[in-house]
């Protein structure tokens, strides 16, 4: 069979017998994993020159010359019995069993086993002398036979003897490899590795045999001393045996090795098979064959036997493509034990390792090229890219998911720790060997990379070459690490450890954390606890500690350590991260985006590293994992960040929302808002959200996304900068969650205020410390001998070697904070300020006796003095724009900042990119993410794309292109927030706005319109505006922000926005306070208002008085909504007056922007408490008559009807009914519904003026004229309230509810209540539901009941609705309210009545 020239002549006779064992119905089928032991001799043929001469040849020269020199191989290994066991890159294993099998692993040899040994050695070791005979220093010609010489092949042998296993692993529907295994495998290869080329060493065991066997020394050497290092045996010009002794060689060949004649022991008998065997036999063959060869196999079944033939197809059908490899190495320990029960157990999770890596390679579309186990551990190769198996982006959605999930499969369903290798090249792809065996295989100089990447220092899970990087930036960031010397190139190679966004969102766990073990075990343990007690209540870990301290680091450790810990357990468990940012707390649920992205995402990863593992080796467990739906499962399972969200989660949210029933507005405000999908958010006029039905079901959503697992642990960094809102939805999960634990990290609170509700923050600290639910962990300094073991891990000594004073010095100049350490340690590797001692400790170098700086702040200087002036021009912006920024800002402004010309822009390109790389080398940035933003003019030309790559096709051309302008989508953050503090005080206050002014313009170009940008994206623009001092512009957009979340119930964000956006002049004023007080001014400077000093409110022009005002105005109805009327009229009587004392007041003509601060102080007198009692009167009456006046003197009959209106209402409340109609007269000749109905609704909530006709209808009834009372009504009912907005529903209460009284008066119940129910109660159900809010809420009931019975004891009704009486006969039922008996009796009578 064509297939059967791919494996050994062992496994065709393993699956042979399986066949007859089949057809026989003797056994079942081989049950993986499958051993046998046996002892053997082993050759191990290492060829060098390959990789040389694949940069040299064409394709097919060099598939010609290949083939031809391993054929003098093959032959060489065939004639002398031998069977080749795998083609190992560049490298052959063959071996010579002897026919005795073994009753253990390590037994005892009997006379006639010896002499089989003596035999299969003697044959090896022939073989093996044959080969470097004939095959070293091997001409290879320019065009195969012919032309001058270019290059030589050369080999080197080992051969070896020993007990070994060989092994099937694998299943039975796909994929199997056959291993072999034993200490043999690694005397081999150090016999091989002792040779030099054109040498054959052999092992000792395998010398004592041939001096034995031969009874005579080899080359002379005759020992009785035991050997314990490799022995050369045989070289190029040297024979194995003496002349006496090579007779008998010749003569041994000549009688046992017939050329071309295998060994009966391994001889297939096809005869015997019938068609369904045959059928069979090459279908589980095919399984140990590479998939490319079996998809070829159909094509070539009419060819047969021809050699010419077979070296022809050989040739045609190999390629040198661009191919994508990966060497995986499982930590597995491979050595054979003597307890067989071991050994099972080896085999087992060999078995489990190859199932799992090739279900998912399946799913990912690549190949297993070879499982290999030897002297380097176990190693996988996997490639993509060959043959039928190409595909756009596919490193980006195959090659980098694929390992990703790999690493964690392995990690999580096996425990088993694994490196990854990735590189992408130019390789030769096809046959490589003999006629009669050979195998499919890749080689080139970026094959042999991958493998060498594995054996890097400090080796981070997975590292790929640049090539990688180049095609797969939009995957994830790529992190640079130190370079390396290969074969096959010229210069160092690059190297990068590829991370997904959640990854350098939060870092990754060193292995070489120092200290905090008692506080990581604390944590750990009730981790353990909460993933193994069903229904655990949700606890919460507070760590506090300093800047510097080591907290964040802590946090990670603490989490990876943890989720370890649970999955040893074989518990799920699920991880989501958020680090606070600046700017978070004015952005309503900031949190949840990075949580539910993490929650969306890590579910995906869960269900498809769930691997279901043939642990013991059952046929039912391979099926079980061969039948999991890889294909839909694993191809997003780890994909970018932003491509998953954007897409896959957008849509899984969208199902989950469904499912749950959301509430009105919820995907579209935390849709849009939080995750970025494409939902926009709800505008003024559509149905508002209820904020607490939102709060709510993000925490249900929350523990919809949990529900599956173990344990989650929601680990909060920097909290003290989340936001209200997100809090409330913590608490809503702590309180209903199970098996939650939260890890939250802050600096001390005595610093940083948390903005979280003070009752549940009490409780957290009284009942909940308690109950050991809440629980704290203060991050301090680190010990002396702490920093002694970190300056030793740094300086890469062991801890007794580093010198105690260098501790001592260390520890007095940092005080044990972590952060600082690190810094100082790094600047003495990088000034070389530590050497070796002459008491052979490492200390301070001679000449330097103590630390060459007194703080952090001069360390930090020093280092930012040593960048280059390009790079620290860009980090200066960099730190303007924040803590964390993207590529896109930095390219943008720094165009504007350096004036950067169109022929500059590609080098300026490139140069803050590299600037961007030194700055991670230098440990002052971390990478974030890419931001999927669009990406500025200057990659997108079109002659950019193509012309730069000169050596891609065009097709690669155009996805280098994209990747370039991906990249400039990345985010960027500074590894800590003293990096930041340090540059911007280096910087110029001028600088720092100008950078700024560029900033809010580039956002405002990218943004078409301001309405559609995100909560995030506004923010931003808001701290740049306020930043550059575009007062306006930051007012203007702060008062939007504000209105908006007023819309979504937000009404504490809108005063946090409010108040920001005041501080930018009250900041001036704390500045004009302090120098007035330096320089001893008058007192009327010192004097302020609302935080305002004098000085600054006289120094105001028009555009920024009008600003405060309306933000003042703002804050105070938002503060009215709340309930707050104190701080609601103090924030209106502050506006009033800091309007009258700013002296450019008396230039503003246009004057409406006052008249809702006496709207809303008019509003808040019904409440009492503003002013003694005694002066209430006065005070009204003093501002209902400035309210007229101004508006009068305004002439905007939207005002000026508000304004009567008011006075209306204050002389009916006054019992000045005649006066009252007087200023409904007046105002009937100004207001017209249809032209200033919805304006009066924009300036002042409602409808004030609308609503003086039902208060004016009530004066008539007062006054005795029912018929003019009842007309008034009429008019309200059927010609006004058709035209109100009924979403209003606050508005349409205080319309009617004057003229419900009269109505009840008159007799007329039914009419009152089909008004109710038309313009209140259906509307309210409708816009709102039956959850939702208003303040006039508490009246429903009670009136619907009320006329409900006056109906009935009318005669209008048979019967009062169940559901009323029960209401009704409530205790609580007639509790109303004082706040809205109070506002209600102001329109004709108190609710209680």
């Amino acid at each position: 069979t064509w297939l059967g020239r791919h494996v050994p002549r062992c496994v065709m006779r393993d699956l042979s017998k399986e066949v007859f064992r089949l057809h026989r119905k003797e056994e079942s089928k081989l049950v993986m994993p499958c051993e046998q032991l046996y002892r053997a001799s082993l050759l191990f043929i290492d060829i060098s020159g390959f990789t040389k001469l694949s940069q040299m040849l064409d394709i097919e020269s060099l598939s010609k010359s290949i083939n031809s020199y391993f054929q003098k191989i093959v032959d060489e290994v065939t004639n002398h019995g031998g069977d080749i066991l795998k083609f190992a890159g560049d490298a052959v294993f063959a071996e010579w069993r002897i026919n005795f099998k073994p009753k253990s692993y390590r037994s005892t040899h009997s006379k006639e086993e010896k002499d089989a040994i003596d035999n299969c050695v003697e044959r090896a070791a022939a073989c093996g002398a044959s080969v470097v005979a004939k095959c070293s220093d091997y001409p290879v010609f320019e065009s195969g036979d012919t032309g001058s010489q270019i290059s030589t092949l050369n080999v080197h042998c080992g051969v070896a003897f020993g007990s070994m296993a060989a092994l099937h692993v694998g299943n039975d529907y796909n994929r199997r490899e056959f291993l072999v295994l034993g200490e043999t495998i690694d005397k081999v290869t150090k016999a091989c590795d002792a040779a030099t080329y054109g040498e054959l060493m052999a092992s000792p065991e395998v010398f004592d045999i041939l001096q034995r066997s031969m009874q005579r020394g080899i080359f002379g050497i005759k020992s009785k001393k035991r050997n314990t290092e490799p022995i050369r045996i045989a070289s190029r010009n040297q024979y194995i045996f003496d002349d006496k002794k090579q007779k008998r060689r010749q003569s041994f060949t000549r009688s046992k090795h017939r050329k071309s004649i295998p060994l009966k022991e391994y001889e297939v008998q096809f005869d015997k098979m019938d068609l369904t065997s045959l059928k069979y036999f090459q279908k589980i063959l095919s399984f140990y064959v590479h998939p490319v060869v079996v998809s070829d196999e159909t094509v070539r079944r009419h060819n047969r036997g021809d050699i010419e033939v077979t070296q022809e197809r050989h040739r045609s059908e190999a390629e040198l493509r661009s191919v994508y490899t990966l060497f995986i190495k499982p930590i597995i320990k491979s050595e054979l034990q003597f307890d067989a029960k071991q050994n099972r157990k080896l085999f087992n999770v060999l078995n489990d390792t190859l199932n799992i890596v090739t279900s998912i390679l399946d799913s990912f579309r690549g190949h297993l090229r070879q499982f290999i186990v030897d002297d380097k551990g176990v190693i996988l190769i996997a490639t993509f890219g060959l043959r039928g198996s190409t595909s756009p982006n596919m490193a980006s959605e195959r090659v980098l998911p694929a390992a990703r999930t790999i690493q964690f499969a392995l990690q999580n369903e096996l425990g088993i720790n694994n490196y990854i290798g990735g590189t992408l090249g130019k390789v030769y792809c096809g046959v490589v060997g003999g006629i009669k065996r050979h195998e499919f295989a890749v080689l080139g100089p970026s094959v042999n990379l991958s493998a060498r990447l594995l054996s890097m220092p400090n080796h981070p899970g997975i590292l790929v070459n640049n090539d990688v990087r180049q095609v797969a930036m939009k995957w994830g960031i790529f992190l640079p690490f130190p370079p390396l010397k290969a074969k096959g190139y010229t210069e160092l190679v690059p190297v990068y450890q590829p991370i997904t966004a959640r990854e350098s969102r939060w870092g990754k766990a060193n292995p070489r954390f120092v200290g905090r073990k008692a506080e990581m075990n604390r944590v750990t343990t009730v981790a353990k606890q909460s993933a193994l007690t069903t229904k655990s209540r949700t606890k919460m870990f507070f760590v506090w500690g300093e800047s510097g301290s080591g907290k964040s680091d802590f946090l990670v450790q603490t989490v990876a350590q943890s989720r370890k810990a649970i999955v040893t357990l074989k518990k799920k468990v699920i991880v989501s991260r958020n680090i606070g940012t600046d700017g978070d707390a004015l952005v309503p649920f900031s949190l949840f985006r990075s949580v539910f992205r993490d929650l969306l995402v890590e579910s995906t990863i869960e269900s498809n590293s769930s691997v279901i593992s043939s642990r013991h080796g059952s046929r039912h467990d391979a099926v079980s994992l061969r039948e999991r739906d890889w294909e839909n499962e694993s191809l997003s399972s780890l994909n970018s960040i932003s491509s998953l969200v954007l897409t896959a989660s957008a849509e899984k949210f969208e199902a989950i929302c469904n499912e749950l029933e959301a509430p009105r507005g919820f995907l579209q405000i935390v849709g849009y808002h939080l995750l970025g999908h494409s939902k926009k958010p709800t505008n003024a006029k559509d149905k508002a959200p209820i904020f607490d039905e939102i709060v709510d079901f993000m925490a249900k959503v929350f523990l919809h996304l949990t529900s599956n697992v173990d344990l989650t642990i929601l680990a909060l960094d920097d909290i003290h900068h989340t936001d209200n809102i997100s809090w409330k939805v913590l608490q809503r999960i702590f309180e209903t969650g199970e098996n939650i634990l939260f890890i939250c990290g802050s600096r001390p609170i005595s610093s940083r205020k948390l903005h979280v509700d003070e009752g549940y923050w009490t409780e957290l600290q009284g009942l909940y410390r308690e109950n050991d639910r809440f629980l704290e962990i203060s991050i301090g300094p680190l010990s002396q001998s702490e920093i002694q073991e970190m300056t030793a891990i740094a300086l890469s000594c062991k801890v007794k070697e580093v010198d105690i004073q260098l501790t001592k010095d260390i520890y007095a100049h940092t005080r044990g904070m972590p952060h600082f350490v690190s810094q100082v340690l790094e600047n003495c590797k990088r000034k070389g300020l530590c050497e070796r001692l002459e008491n052979n400790k490492i200390g301070w170098r001679k000449g330097t006796k103590e630390i060459q700086f007194s703080t952090l702040d001069e360390l930090l200087l020093q280092r930012i003095d040593d960048l280059d002036d390009f790079t620290r021009k860009t980090i200066r912006l960099a730190a303007v724009l924040g803590q964390s920024f993207t590529f896109v800002d930095i390219i943008e402004i720094s165009r504007h900042i350096l004036s950067i010309t169109e022929e500059e822009e590609d080098d300026h390109y490139n140069n803050l990119l590299n600037s961007m790389n030194i700055a991670i080398e230098e440990g002052i940035l971390d990478v974030l993410e890419s931001t999927g933003e669009d990406v500025p003019n200057i990659r997108k030309d079109d002659n950019m794309s193509l012309s730069e790559f000169p050596d891609l096709s065009n097709e690669e051309k155009l996805d280098e292109a994209t990747n370039l302008i991906q990249n400039s989508g990345t985010s960027y953050r500074f590894c800590h927030d003293t990096w930041r503090q340090k540059i911007l005080s280096l910087v110029l206050d001028s600088y720092i706005r100008d950078i700024h002014i560029h900033a809010a313009s580039a956002i405002e170009l990218r943004i078409a319109n301001m309405e559609d940008a995100d909560y995030r994206t506004k923010m931003r623009l808001l701290r740049h505006q306020k930043a550059s001092g575009n007062t306006s512009k930051s007012a203007q957009l702060s008062l939007d922000v504000g209105k908006s979340f007023v819309h979504l119930g937000l009404n504490s964000h809108s005063i946090h926005v409010y108040n920001s956006a005041l501080s930018m002049w009250q900041s001036d004023s704390s500045n004009a306070s302090s120098n007035a007080s330096t320089n001893a001014s008058t007192s009327s400077e010192a004097t302020s208002i609302a935080g305002f000093t004098m000085h600054v409110i006289e120094s105001l022009d028009q555009s920024d008085l009008v600003s405060i005002i309306k933000l003042q105005t703002a804050k105070g109805q938002a503060l009215g909504t709340l309930s707050r009327k104190l701080e609601s009229a103090r924030a209106f009587e502050n506006a009033l007056e800091i309007f009258k004392e700013a002296p450019v007041s008396k230039e503003i003509k246009e004057r409406s922007f006052l008249f809702p601060i006496y709207s809303g102080l008019f509003f808040l007198l019904k409440y009492g408490g503003m002013v003694e009692p005694s002066e209430e009167l006065t005070y009204e009456h003093n501002l209902v008559t400035n309210f007229v006046e101004q508006t009068r003197l305004n002439g905007d009959p939207v005002h000026y009807s508000r304004s009567l209106a008011m006075q209306g209402e204050f002389y009916s409340r006054q019992g000045q009914y005649e006066d009252a109609l007087v200023c409904h007269e007046k105002l009937k000749r100004v207001y017209n519904i249809n032209a200033h109905s919805a304006l009066v609704v924009e300036a002042y909530a409602s409808d004030r003026s609308a609503q003086n006709f039902g208060i004016s209808a009530n004066c008539y009834y007062r006054l005795g004229n029912v018929k003019a009372a009842l007309q008034l009504t009429d008019i309200v009912l059927y010609k006004m309230m058709p035209k109100m907005d009924l979403t209003n529903v606050h508005n349409s209460v205080v319309m009617i509810y004057p003229t419900l009284w009269i109505l009840k008066e008159e007799k007329l119940p039914r009419k009152a209540l089909l008004a109710l129910d038309r313009f209140v109660f259906r509307p309210f159900d409708q816009h709102f539901g039956t959850k939702g809010k208003t303040f006039s809420l508490a009246l429903f009931q009670p009136l619907k009941a009320l006329f409900t019975a006056l109906m009935y004891k009318q005669g209008m009704e048979k019967k009062i609705d169940d559901s009323i009486m029960s209401w009704a006969l409530k205790d609580d039922s007639m509790i109303i309210g004082s706040n809205v008996d109070n506002s209600f009796a102001n329109f004709g009578r108190c609710g209680s009545s």
